[in-house]
């Protein structure tokens, strides 16, 4: 039996699903087209080479976005309601997934990258620790969430969600003065592990 100040969370669940759709859309709006496209003629190699540092970015985070999307999915089915906090938090994490596509398309030019990088890698950040605000809200203040799994577990699981997240990012961060590229690819990596769901939800 759910609160009397739970909501029910199919609109909610909805409305998530909506922003990032566009936001997954709006990435692949950002890629822009040689200013000399319809006036001189481009064999494939040149254009790949021109869409090249476009598309490690933008595979880059629509990589992040979709794990999150995927991930988000799996919390709004463990609740069995949601209430004003919940709501609230959740519309913080998305207001932080929507801060990704402008970094994506600064970093896809060819122009202070390592800065560019910077501020991708710091909305990476920002977007992991909503997400983990919202998760453990859910799972241990709103009394909403459904499971069969020891406190204990929960926990332990939380430790290493923080390690896997922001702590990725504060090291890709630091990588940065290494190499942007060296950046991308660690966050690339450890996005990929969560691509299949955990054997115990």
């Amino acid at each position: 039996m759910t609160d009397k100040n739970s909501i029910d969370k199919a609109r909610l669940e909805n409305f998530s699903d909506g922003v990032i759709a566009i936001l997954i859309t709006i990435l692949v709006m950002a890629f822009k087209i040689p200013e000399d496209f319809l006036i001189r003629d481009y064999s494939i190699f040149e254009l790949l080479e021109f869409l090249i540092p476009q598309l490690i970015p933008y595979a880059v985070s629509f990589l992040v976005i979709a794990v999150h999307l995927f991930n988000h999915h799996i919390l709004f089915n463990k609740m069995k309601a949601v209430d004003a906090t919940f709501i609230w938090l959740n519309l913080f994490f998305l207001f932080s997934l929507s801060l990704i596509v402008y970094p994506t398309a600064l970093l896809g030019q060819v122009h202070n990258q390592e800065t560019a990088a910077m501020l991708l890698v710091g909305a990476y950040f920002f977007k992991a620790v909503t997400f983990r605000l919202l998760h453990h809200y859910a799972i241990f203040k709103s009394g909403l969430y459904k499971t069969d799994r020891t406190k204990k577990e929960l926990r332990n699981d939380t430790i290493i969600s923080w390690l896997k997240g922001p702590l990725v990012e504060v090291i890709a961060f630091f990588l940065i003065f290494i190499n942007f590229k060296l950046a991308l690819g660690l966050i690339f990596v450890v996005t990929l592990t969560y691509i299949f769901p955990p054997k115990k939800l």
